[in-house]
């Protein structure tokens, strides 16, 4: 350890022992008064009007780190430090380099926030520097407050200074290189500008007055500090590969837009970022220093259940019924005795084997039936037109866990034997938490290709919905009897609220939800997510795939390509998606997953041009290779994903207006 002696011999001055009576000066590096025998002089600065002096045996031997702290220090290289934690030195932060701190930091504040870089402690004892070339400058310590760089302006404890001419210079300003030769660019040399200039970066694409490495000839300016981040950071706690510093996103995953791994927020074209190719997985360099660690999305131990709260996702697309009728007896509890709630029969305990009019179905009888899974309709089955049975009032699958149900085999019209006789008629004012100021009617369309749109999840539906007559608001039957207050497998431990749509980005999806209502957390104010992602069950059947698939959350690391089974699009593991791991199939979470609430089949007969045509109705769904589709009655076309009346003949398409406007001549309704 070198002392402060031996740096002032090392700058060319020339000591000798002195006694000094009375108050004649002050000791150079502790500032206290010079007096007595043990002392230093400087005989090479006895013709300044200010003497120079050390004291012998307290300030000349003493190791410099003496100045920076006054306890024995101690290497650190694996701890873990805060993301504020910085350097005493060079003001930088420490995390993920080798670093000195205190013995004693348990004892004092001072020694727990005392950090010293291992590079910094090993700074060279002399330098030359631009901006003073008259003498080399020699690393000294700066006890005292008074000490500031004559470049930054910054207070220092540790100069390197010219103690002829008064002149210091931080560490940091004494050693930074004035021309740079960077990978980010290669065409020119980046020349630093110490002066402070405002100015968006062309490395991380904040805005900020900072100093700046420049090109003269681009003008292509970067922070300072981005101009020396790492480029490897080999072992970060937020993932499990080494991350590399790329200088734009590369082509290959231009195809989607990519999001930060750590903020969640929109990653820049061409911004420089921390990319792993394995996993697609990107990372902001301002958030690359982050200290969180890697959290296992199927880890559900650490969740915070509340046993009157409902866990979302559901489990499966069965649940989304079974919290339906969860939910509807609950709020039948919750109003009885009232007399405002009535159902649609007077013994709701015994099912009649035959409703001969149903307020939704009149035209013919609803006989009471039994679901069973019949032998030849294993799951290996190969007959392809094998169909689930779909109440047309909820729009939710009949199966065997609640088997009752009341078909019409004539029209394919089919209801849970809950849907028939449970819903009640009218939700009194108050009781729909979305729409509390009237009561609500349920009611349903004659027509099913007329649909509508709910005003809670904005998504369409041609099944039961709650209506008010003065307001002309719908609700779906999924939406009317959702609870206020649920968990959710990606937001463990705080508790989400139903509450008005607050024009902010879903923080699963990130689609933007300004219409109907939201679930968002009162503890984080940057968690929201749509009705919808509380909607999609967590486990999905698909009768072209042999086993479950399971919703996933971005990011979905995986190294390669992934195509949705259903468009044959690419999958970006930036979204939401189902996935099958061990056949590794994927599919879009919007791929025929029901995400309009509505029942497809149903078909009408119509002439066009003299012809018969018998269209049914069909999503359609915009595709690289078919992004337009358009009506070839009235000729609107949608880019969007849409409903579409198809003849399964020809492929023709109608838009579902023409029917229920009159412009189709209808034969007959099926």
């Amino acid at each position: 350890m070198i002392s402060v002696f031996e740096l002032f011999s090392n700058s060319g001055h020339t000591f000798i022992e002195c006694t000094v009576e009375g108050d004649d000066g002050m000791c150079h590096t502790c500032n206290k008064p010079a007096q007595g025998s043990d002392l230093y002089f400087c005989s090479s600065r006895d013709d300044l009007n200010v003497r120079f002096y050390l004291h012998k045996s307290s300030c000349a031997e003493l190791p410099i780190s003496v100045y920076l702290h006054e306890h024995s220090l101690s290497l650190q290289e694996d701890f873990i430090f805060g993301e504020d934690a910085a350097c005493i030195m060079c003001k930088k932060q420490v995390v993920g380099s080798p670093t000195y701190t205190c013995v004693s930091r348990d004892d004092d504040v001072d020694c727990q926030n005392f950090y010293l870089h291992k590079t910094c402690a090993e700074f060279p004892q002399q330098i030359s520097h631009h901006k003073h070339t008259i003498h080399p400058l020699s690393r000294l310590p700066r006890p005292a407050a008074s000490f500031t760089c004559d470049i930054c302006y910054r207070e220092i404890k540790v100069s390197y200074a010219c103690v002829d001419c008064n002149f210091d210079v931080c560490v940091f300003c004494g050693l930074e290189q004035r021309v740079l030769h960077h990978q980010g660019h290669k065409e020119h040399a980046l020349t630093l500008m110490n002066k402070e200039a405002f100015f968006e970066c062309d490395a991380c694409h904040e805005k900020a007055n900072d100093s700046s490495y420049v090109c003269t000839a681009c003008e292509f300016w970067i922070h300072k500090t981005c101009a020396f981040f790492p480029l490897i950071i080999p072992s970060p706690t937020y993932h499990h590969h080494p991350l590399t510093l790329v200088y734009s996103v590369p082509d290959i995953h231009l195809v989607f837009t990519q999001y930060c791994g750590i903020c969640r927020q929109f990653v820049y074209r061409r911004s420089w970022v921390y990319y792993c190719h394995k996993c697609t997985y990107f990372v902001h360099m301002k958030c690359s220093t982050s200290t969180i660690s890697i959290v296992n999305e199927n880890e559900e131990d650490d969740i915070d259940y509340d046993p009157d709260l409902a866990l979302f996702p559901l489990q499966s697309q069965e649940s989304i019924f079974d919290l339906i009728v969860t939910q509807c007896c609950e709020s039948q509890v919750n109003f009885q005795g009232e007399g405002e709630i009535s159902v649609a029969m007077s013994v709701p305990s015994n099912d009649p084997h035959i409703i001969e009019k149903h307020w939704s179905h009149q035209i013919h009888p609803l006989q009471l039936l039994q679901f069973t899974i019949c032998e030849n309709e294993s799951d290996d089955s190969d007959d392809d037109d094998r169909r689930e049975l779909i109440c047309n009032g909820c729009i939710q699958p009949i199966t065997v866990s609640r088997p009752s149900y009341y078909a019409c085999i004539q029209c394919g019209f089919f209801l849970h034997s809950f849907c028939a006789t449970m819903l009640p008629h009218k939700l009194p004012e108050g009781e729909s938490h979305f729409h509390p100021g009237h009561s609500l009617l349920l009611k349903m369309k004659h027509k099913f290709y007329d649909i509508v749109r709910c005003g809670v999840c904005d998504f369409s539906t041609n099944g039961f919905y709650y209506h008010c007559q003065d307001c002309d608001i719908y609700v779906d039957i999924r939406c009317a009897f959702l609870p206020t207050r649920i968990k959710y497998k990606s937001h463990k431990h705080h508790t989400l609220v139903q509450r008005p749509a607050s024009n902010s980005t879903c923080s699963v999806t990130r689609y933007r939800n300004d219409v109907g209502v939201e679930y968002g957390c009162e503890t984080c104010s940057s968690f929201q997510i749509h009705i919808y992602c509380a909607i999609l069950p967590h486990r999905m059947e698909h009768k072209y795939d042999a086993h479950p698939l399971t919703l996933r959350y971005p990011p979905f690391f995986y190294e390669g390509a992934f195509y949705c089974e259903t468009c044959e699009e690419r999958v970006s593991n930036q979204d939401l998606l189902y996935h099958c791991t061990e056949s590794e199939h994927s599919y879009h979470f919007y791929c025929g997953f029901l995400v309009h609430n509505i029942k497809f089949g149903g078909t009408i007969k119509v002439l066009i041009a003299d012809k018969p045509h018998t269209l049914a109705l069909v999503m359609k769904m915009p595709t690289r290779k078919k992004s337009i589709h358009t009506c070839s009655q009235c000729f609107t076309f949608s880019y969007s994903y849409c409903f579409l009346l198809e003849c399964d003949g020809c492929g023709l398409l109608s838009c579902l207006e023409c029917p229920l406007s009159g412009k189709l001549q209808q034969m007959a309704l099926i």
